[in-house]
């Protein structure tokens, strides 16, 4: 980032924000929220500073999110009275609360970011990791059950409406899965929370969501010292909605075994000024499944909601005390002091403060008005501050030795392949991995014996000869097969030959494309030049299909855009296993 040697600068953009808390920070993007749209700055890196136009150390993009499709958001009547609605069926969708979900559930292994606007609706936004590219791809409230009987005719359209969210804090990841399970809590308009489990469909391509729900909780609205009272307080403390959910970090409570774990949380829930917070504890209990997809969680998940006597430390979730922008805030406040010649009377308000991942950094939002008169500007005069402060040193770069080569990681490429089952070579492009892997070997790791006697085995098959093809102790025994060059290697796949072509064909002019380095290059014998993926090592031969690692810019195939089989697939169960960048553990962009 082009920020890592020197401080982050202030960053100034359009309009005012409408909540509380405006601002959230992922390990990527830094999302602002203002009104009707959400500003999202994404750090620059030092390459990018230089030749891009606008802000030195971050692009900025502005995000309307007010917008919603009929399909999104249907027309709302009017609540009636004894909703005490505050008009969120006319509402203009102003930003209420946003907050980014733990890495690995999005598009890439991203964050999702969740919108909650003033109409009671929240939304799931996404990028496949271009700059300035984003969709919504999830509305929430259209996944909410409504099971039981209702009470009265409204009581549906109360229990579709959301009034605060919360993502759980990432779970330690268990069993198989390499990521951990994804966990929203939400509260509804009859003072119900939910807690659903979310995931994908398809991890490779935007939006299909799957919200399993796992449990329910009614949040009783009584204080005891108000019951029986017709005072103004006590029509506020029992009519008033949910506004705010916080929580804990997870804490481990039992570990019975290696195949089972339970992990506790306490969720705040906020009524309003007039009502005590509430305090829930959330109980997680996962047991470890025992199939093979490592993509997503195969566990098996309980989750239960009880009543918390006492509240919890809630302190390990706190911003950064606003102290820390006190220099910074000062001079933003000199010079619109002396912008409009106000003699000191401006008055600073801020819109909160967030923590970045590595907590090395923290930033706040603020704004500037006159503090004795009558404020008045349009909308293009409307601005946000965004401050930042270093709270420690980052982690010193590792040193040269700790960082792993591209042959470490082409070496734990070539032992899962090699390692997996026979019968996941299925396809042309499984059996193109196959023969390169092959080759690879051959050429740079001839001094790994397990790898290396696979590779001459396979090699053997290759130019004609007698033997076994080795593959992990997996792979089946062959018959002899006719020497020349057209000559094919066989595996058995339940009792019927496979056979893998000696070389990749050309799709332009059909000639063979032999495997030569670079490594990142591949050239039919007729001149024709392709990219080389670099997880698969097959060539890159047609255009849409690839997406990039956004860190070391490498090229990769896309599996969101690949058709698989049925079952395993040796391609399919690779891109699984690497599915952020072996090389330099960057997220990876369309």
């Amino acid at each position: 980032m082009a920020s890592s040697n020197n401080a982050l600068e202030p960053v100034h953009l359009p309009y005012w924000p409408t909540c509380q808390n405006a601002l959230t920070w992922s390990s990527e993007d830094l999302a602002v929220a203002a009104g009707e749209v959400v500003h999202i700055l994404t750090p620059r890196y030092v390459s990018q500073s230089q030749r891009l136009a606008g802000h030195r150390q971050w692009h900025t993009y502005t995000l309307r999110v007010n917008m919603f499709e009929p399909i999104e958001w249907p027309y709302q009547s009017m609540a009636p009275l004894k909703h005490f609605s505050l008009g969120e069926e006319l509402s203009d969708s102003a930003i209420v609360s946003l907050a980014w979900s733990p890495p690995g559930l999005a598009l890439y292994r991203r964050s999702v970011l969740g919108i909650l606007t003033s109409n009671l609706v929240l939304s799931f936004w996404e990028s496949d990791g271009r700059v300035g590219v984003w969709k919504r791809t999830g509305i929430v409230n259209q996944n909410i059950p409504i099971t039981a009987a209702p009470k009265t005719a409204d009581n549906p359209r109360r229990k579709k409406r959301i009034r605060a969210f919360c993502w759980c804090p990432q779970l330690q990841p268990f069993g198989a899965s390499r990521w951990s399970t994804q966990l929203l809590v939400v509260a509804d308009d009859d003072r119900t929370i939910l807690v659903f489990r979310v995931r994908k469909h398809d991890g490779a391509t935007f939006g299909g969501w799957r919200f399993e729900l796992v449990a329910t909780q009614t949040v009783q609205n009584t204080d005891l010292h108000l019951e029986g009272m017709s005072t103004l307080r006590s029509t506020l403390s029992t009519s008033s909605p949910i506004s705010k959910l916080a929580t804990t970090e997870w804490q481990p409570e039992q570990e019975v075994d290696s195949t089972s774990r339970t992990d506790v949380l306490t969720l705040q829930v906020d009524m309003g000024q007039c009502t005590q917070p509430k305090h829930l504890s959330i109980h997680v209990v996962r047991t470890a499944g025992d199939n093979a997809d490592r993509s997503y969680s195969s566990q098996d998940l309980k989750v239960s909601i009880i009543e918390s006597k006492s509240a919890s430390d809630l302190s390990k979730n706190d911003p950064p005390l606003e102290s820390f922008f006190e220099a910074a805030i000062h001079d933003i406040q000199s010079e619109y002091n002396e912008k409009f010649n106000l003699g000191g009377r401006v008055r600073v308000r801020n819109w909160g403060t967030a923590m970045s991942c590595d907590k090395t950094h923290a930033a706040t939002c603020i704004s500037c008005h006159p503090s004795d008169m009558i404020e008045y500007g349009m909308p293009s005069s409307q601005h946000t501050v965004v401050l930042f402060a270093q709270l420690q040193q980052p982690l010193a770069p590792e040193s040269p030795n700790s960082i792993r080569s591209d042959a470490a990681v082409r070496e734990e490429i070539l032992h899962f392949i090699t390692n997996s089952p026979a019968d996941w070579v299925k396809t042309a492009m499984d059996r193109n991995i196959v023969r390169n892997a092959a080759a690879l070997i051959s050429s740079e790791l001839k001094d790994r014996p397990s790898l290396a006697r696979w590779a001459a085995s396979t090699l053997n098959h290759l130019a004609g000869n007698h033997g076994g093809v080795e593959r992990g102790g997996k792979m089946q025994q062959s018959g002899p097969m006719d020497s020349g060059p057209e000559t094919d290697v066989i595996f058995e796949h339940d009792g019927v030959p496979a056979r893998i072509s000696t070389e990749e064909t050309c799709e332009i002019c059909e000639a063979s494309i032999p495997f030569s380095s670079p490594l990142d290059a591949a050239r039919c014998i007729n001149g024709h030049q392709f990219s080389r993926c670099s997880i698969s090592f097959v060539a890159v031969q047609e255009p849409g299909v690839s997406k990039y690692c956004a860190k070391c810019g490498r090229q990769f195939l896309d599996p969101g855009k690949l058709e698989f089989p049925e079952g395993p697939s040796l391609s399919q169960a690779l891109f699984d296993q690497f599915d952020i960048c072996p090389y330099c553990q960057g997220k990876f962009r369309g």
